[in-house]
C-alpha cells in the first residue's frame, strides 16, 4: 500500500469483474495460484466493501498462520541481507543459473555444484504442543551441546491442531523426523520439536 496504490491479493481466484483497477497480475503468493491487483487508494474502501460480498478478508494473524503453513519466507524473519536464497528455499523461484555475472553467483553456484548449504529453512513441530517463538535456539536432542539452528516464525495451526514454526536448521540435524530441542535461553525449559518437510501440508 502506498499513498497512490492499494493492493489486494485474491487467493485462488481472478479479479472480478466490475473493479476497476490500475494493475492486475498473477501471483502465487501463498503456494497457490491467486491475482494481484492494484487500485487508486482513493477508491480502496468501496473495492473491500464489493469483494467482502464475494470473499472473506484474512487479518494480519491469520494471513501470517497461512504463510508459515505454507512455508514462505518473509523479509525480516526468514530473509535477512545473511540468508541466500537458495537456503530459504527459493531457487526455483530466485535463481537463473544461465544468468550472467552477478554479486554472490560463485557462492550460489557452488552450493549447486555441491548440492549442500549450511543451512536450510524447515518446519518445526512442537512434540508436546508447548509453544514456539521467534528467536529460540535449537539444539540437538542427543548433543545438547550442539546447536543446530534457530526459528524464524512461530504460532499455533489451527488447521493442523498444533504449535508450529519455521526456522534455519543446520546441515546434519535438518532430516525430516530429526528430533531437537528448541530454548529462548541455556536455562530454560526445553521444547522438544520435530523437523518436518515444507509446506506443512
Amino acid at each position: 500500500m502506498s499513498a497512490r496504490f492499494s493492493l489486494f491479493h485474491l487467493l485462488g481466484a481472478p479479479v472480478p469483474p466490475g473493479l476497476e483497477s490500475a494493475g492486475t497480475a498473477i501471483a502465487s503468493r501463498f503456494g497457490q495460484p491467486g491475482a494481484d491487483f492494484w487500485i487508486e487508494s482513493e477508491a480502496a474502501d468501496d473495492a473491500r466493501q464489493k469483494l467482502s460480498v464475494i470473499a472473506a478478508f484474512f487479518d494480519a494473524t491469520a494471513t501470517d498462520r497461512l504463510r508459515i503453513e505454507k512455508g514462505i519466507p518473509r523479509w525480516d524473519a526468514e530473509l535477512t541481507d545473511e540468508i541466500i536464497p537458495v537456503e530459504a528455499n527459493l531457487e526455483d523461484a530466485a535463481i537463473d543459473y544461465g544468468k550472467g555475472c552477478y554479486i554472490g553467483q560463485e557462492v550460489i553456484s557452488r552450493m549447486k555444484m555441491s548440492g549442500q548449504t549450511n543451512k536450510r529453512l524447515r518446519g518445526l513441530i512442537s512434540s508436546s504442543d508447548a509453544p514456539l517463538a521467534p528467536g529460540m535456539r535449537l539444539w540437538s536432542e542427543h548433543e545438547p551441546s550442539k546447536e543446530a539452528g534457530w526459528i524464524t516464525s512461530a504460532g499455533r495451526s489451527e488447521r493442523l491442531g498444533k504449535q508450529i514454526a519455521l526456522g534455519y536448521v543446520r546441515r546434519g540435524f535438518n532430516d525430516a523426523g530429526s528430533q531437537l530441542l528448541a530454548r529462548l535461553e541455556p536455562e530454560t525449559d526445553a521444547a522438544r520439536v520435530t523437523v518436518v518437510p515444507l509446506p506443512f501440508a
